[in-house]
């Protein structure tokens, strides 16, 4: 996996708590037609696939959550997956990138995730901010270390 710095995200004006829940990504600069959850892009990573996966927060300093965002080349996304609980901090402190498939996330007091890229959706049941919804597969494996 490669870091790459070539998207951002939309500015939201106005107060805080009326901000959408999605925002658009924007391509060095350039407004794209893809909107992503979250409304600060922390990392960003290219795939040998050549998919990229975004690490976003909400930019909130009382519930701190993260998002992890997979898009294919085309910028369509492909898998989500939330870190954060009511009342609950999952605050960001590192990134490790392992291998091409693999990262290791630091999160506030030392609390150790890996996120594994997998070529195919595996079953994984799991709940993400895009929907309330379950969702019975994805790429996007979580294991705690």
């Amino acid at each position: 996996m490669q870091t790459i710095d070539i998207f951002s995200l939309k500015d939201h004006a106005g107060e805080y708590q009326h901000w959408p829940l999605q925002t658009q990504l924007l391509i060095k600069g350039l407004p794209s037609s893809c909107y992503v959850p979250g409304y600060r892009l922390l990392h960003q990573f290219q795939t040998p696939a050549h998919e990229y996966l975004l690490i976003c927060d909400w930019d909130c300093p009382f519930e701190e959550a993260t998002e992890i965002i997979l898009l294919d080349s085309q910028l369509k996304v492909l898998a989500v997956r939330s870190f954060g609980v009511p009342y609950g901090s999952f605050l960001l402190n590192e990134v490790l990138v392992l291998d091409e498939a693999n990262l290791k996330l630091t999160f506030f007091r030392d609390e150790h995730w890996q996120v594994t890229i997998t070529p195919h959706n595996l079953p994984c049941l799991h709940f993400s901010s895009r929907s309330w919804l379950p969702a019975l597969r994805t790429r996007i494996q979580l294991k705690r270390l």
